[in-house]
């Protein structure tokens, strides 16, 4: 049976929401092609009428991933109030809401230390993301007011909102979990213009 592109374009876009969703709960080497597919109702064999390999599948999935977080990003900004731009988004990616839920959220928590051992289209796809992100930090930087006057250049405020949120993750106590997000959201309120700081 013969498929139109539009069918194509559909199954190939479930797979790749499939893919980025459960790369980003279970970790990429735990993904397996045969199983990801099985779990669409789709035959392994069909995988590769749409992508080259798992590589190229991971690069795709990572960059509509990086993609997504910096519309979520755009939103915020938007949304927040004069001087509080890069505090919303702070706000938002430190969210208890974020840490509990890895499937929707940010690949760089979430993958960065898998993809620095995977080929360059995935890292390449991951860096030009991560670029992406930056410049909407430095967007909202110039619009808050905040670009001359804090510390905190875009690369230090994603650092430390991925640190936190990874570490956050990671430990067992729930307390301490909830003190890493807390304190790196108040380090950059701090920051923020209408702080008075």
């Amino acid at each position: 049976m013969r498929y139109d592109k539009q069918h194509k374009t559909a199954i190939r876009q479930r797979i790749l929401d499939m893919a980025t969703m459960r790369f980003r709960s279970e970790g990429i080497a735990a993904v397996g092609i045969a199983n990801l597919m099985a779990d669409l109702g789709l035959t392994h064999g069909g995988f590769y009428w749409h992508f080259k390999d798992k590589e190229d599948l991971v690069a795709q999935a990572c960059r509509q991933a990086m993609e997504h977080t910096s519309q979520q990003w755009q939103h915020q900004i938007q949304q927040a109030e004069t001087g509080q731009q890069r505090l919303a988004v702070a706000q938002h990616y430190l969210s208890i809401q974020h840490r509990d839920f890895p499937d929707t959220g940010c690949v760089a928590a979430a993958l960065a230390g898998e993809l620095s051992r995977h080929t360059a289209p995935a890292r390449q796809a991951f860096t030009a993301g991560l670029q992406q992100q930056l410049d909407t930090l430095g967007q909202a930087a110039v619009q808050d007011g905040s670009v001359a006057t804090s510390p905190f250049t875009p690369a230090v405020q994603l650092s430390l909102m991925v640190g936190a949120l990874l570490l956050s993750r990671a430990v067992t106590d729930g307390e301490l979990s909830a003190r890493l997000l807390q304190e790196a959201e108040a380090m950059i309120a701090h920051y923020s213009p209408l702080s008075g700081t």
